[in-house]
């Protein structure tokens, strides 16, 4: 348990929990929202990724927050951070740069020796993958040519995962209740996506709704995971209602205007996933495995990209397609979990027989 009787701020969470499968569901959800947009099938799937990503999000804020005051060492935190996500990360990002010269236009020398690659690896390993989304070549003439279209998430974790020290420093120094000043940074964000998708509306100019959805418009996600670890207590005590009027809101929020939508939605998801992490053991047999949910969410984009590059979504049809995606993607996440764990190893993250250590890192990611 995350507890100690000398922070007020800090709650006891159950271990093991449900999350990992949580996890799971939410990377599906992106993996099915994304190949439907690459391969152009159509699936009654009910659920956004836009909704998965701010489940992402809300999780994080859960368990950043604990794991930061608990020990609040910037320093550590930052190393912390940086061992458990930036190899997968990376691997992901040299890997598909390197192979997919074999599905470009040009030679392997001019592509290699393209501006654009260089442009590429620099700006995807530096989390600026807006400044080159795409590789030299590589999937011309598709709608949707980007290469690796879910790494725009990663910097906007790190700038929440960045907010967290300051946040907490901000709080001390102006002697604030936390639960006022994680209220008053959900409302700002909340604003600020108003603000954004309105200017969207009126101009149909698309950067607008790309800045509304950045790091300022998904603190709403991350601080309502926040609040749900604060008043943790209090949303286990109360969760059968508490979770009746989440799935409520959830249910009919999008009958309502979307000024409703963006204040509710953030507060409603976060409560959902962090109740169905942390009620109940149905779960709880996932986290004697390797848990790869995180993996899946770097890999698949590009995955599906190159199957529909070859040709298999025409060949096989919807549900064939969707199985050898899935399949591949999951063996390939397994794949990239085994290589990053060589690396956390050698950078000290990991300790060789530790499976309990590594039931923890994958835990707290």
């Amino acid at each position: 348990m995350f507890f100690s009787e000398r922070h007020p701020g800090l709650r006891p969470i159950p271990m093991p929990n449900n999350m990992g499968m949580v996890r799971y569901a939410l990377a599906l959800i992106v993996v099915m929202a994304h190949f439907q947009l690459l391969t152009g099938y159509s699936l009654a799937f009910p659920f956004s990724s836009f909704s998965a990503v701010g489940g992402f999000f809300a999780l994080s804020g859960f368990l950043i927050y604990g794991s930061f005051i608990r020990k609040p060492d910037l320093k550590a935190y930052v190393i912390s951070r940086a061992r458990r996500l930036l190899p997968a990360y990376w691997i992901t990002v040299l890997f598909f740069a390197i192979v997919l010269c074999a599905v470009s236009s040009l030679s392997v020398s001019d592509y290699f020796t393209s501006a654009s690659f260089r442009r590429y690896l620099v700006s995807n390993l530096a989390f600026l993958n807006f400044l080159q989304p795409t590789l030299p070549g590589v999937f011309e003439g598709f709608e949707h040519d980007a290469v690796n279209g879910s790494l725009w998430t990663l910097k906007v974790e790190w700038c929440l995962y960045f907010s967290v020290p300051a946040v907490a420093w901000l709080t001390r120094r102006l002697k604030a209740r936390p639960t006022v000043m994680f209220v008053a940074i959900y409302l700002a964000a909340c604003v600020y996506r108003m603000i954004f998708l309105y200017l969207y509306g009126e101009t149909g100019s698309k950067v607008y709704e790309i800045l509304g959805r950045q790091f300022f418009g998904q603190l709403s996600y991350f601080y309502a995971g926040v609040l749900c670890y604060y008043w943790f207590d209090l949303l286990m005590r109360y969760k059968w209602p508490v979770i009746a009027v989440a799935v409520s809101v959830i249910l009919t929020v999008d009958a309502l205007p979307y000024d409703f939508f963006i204040f509710l939605h953030p507060a409603a998801l976060a409560v959902i996933v962090v109740w169905f992490s942390m009620v109940g053991k149905w779960g709880t047999w996932e986290g004697k495995r390797d848990n790869v949910s995180y993996n899946i969410y770097l890999i698949h984009f590009p995955v599906i990209q190159v199957y529909v590059f070859l040709g298999g979504s025409r060949t096989f049809g919807l549900v064939p397609s969707l199985v050898i995606c899935l399949c591949v993607i999951f063996v390939m996440s397994w794949l990239l979990s085994l290589a990053e764990l060589r690396i956390r190893r050698h950078l000290g993250a990991e300790s060789r027989p530790g499976k309990r250590r590594l039931f923890f890192v994958r835990r707290i990611r």
